[in-house]
């Protein structure tokens, strides 16, 4: 069988995910529906600025979260 060059398998959250080929985080996060302005990612389990979700993609086997943080009392 051909592997499928157009796309990537990466874990977002704990689950195995194929995704894009290139998706930026940017991509990622809208595709999962993860918008939260208060929102942190990190990535292989190094956190990744806001300001380089655009220009950083996913690469094969990249571990990904996006950490909600829970504020209140």
């Amino acid at each position: 069988m051909p592997e499928d060059n157009s796309s990537i398998e990466v874990i977002i959250n704990g689950f195995k995910e194929t995704v894009p080929k290139g998706a930026s985080i940017s991509e990622l996060i809208l595709n999962y529906d993860e918008v939260d302005a208060a929102m942190i990612v990190e990535r292989n389990g190094r956190f990744v600025y806001p300001r380089d979700y655009p220009t950083t993609q996913a690469q094969p086997g990249d571990v990904l979260e996006f950490i909600h943080p829970d504020f209140g009392g």
